[in-house]
């Protein structure tokens, strides 16, 4: 029982300090970067992992983005629509399949990701500062055993690939 309410103390004291955190990341924030979370913060998430797979290099045709997110034909060109009109992604037709629109980055994406990413990084390093090495790679390999538990939990809904 006792180690039940100290674990639950524990929780308690992490979801705070969490909530913290956030507050604290968002002051080391910079006010351009700022302005890059306001442009991802306009779009759903089915629209930022559409445009994330698409950086990361997965070739997707609007079929995909619809199979990806168990979506309709209309629902995934509405989702593309809203990308296109941002300046986030284009279409393309298939040079083999002239029917086959292929979803293609555009630069603006590009710099928009690669300005976010280093903009976080920034932040991340005033924001861990606080942290010598030994505690930032203990604090890594806690994070990411948390996140592999994560994905590998049989519970998890499982995301369907896309080519």
């Amino acid at each position: 029982m006792q180690a039940m309410k100290k674990r639950a103390g524990l929780l308690h004291r992490l979801i705070s300090a969490h909530l913290e955190l956030r507050g604290r990341f968002e002051e080391v924030v910079s006010p351009a970067l700022q302005a890059e979370f306001a442009e991802y913060g306009g779009l759903t998430l089915q629209q930022v992992v559409v445009v994330r797979w698409l950086l990361e290099g997965r070739q997707m045709t609007m079929h995909d983005v619809a199979e990806a997110h168990g979506i309709g034909a209309s629902g995934a060109t509405q989702l593309v629509d809203r990308l296109e009109r941002r300046g986030l992604v284009t279409r393309v037709r298939d040079d083999h399949d002239r029917r086959v629109l292929q979803v293609v980055p555009t630069e603006r994406a590009r710099d928009l990701a690669r300005r976010f990413s280093l903009g976080m990084n920034r932040a991340a390093i005033e924001f861990l500062a606080v942290l010598d090495d030994r505690e930032l790679e203990t604090y890594v390999d806690l994070t990411e055993r948390i996140a592999e538990s994560w994905r590998r939990d049989p519970r998890r809904p499982e995301r369907k690939q896309s080519a």
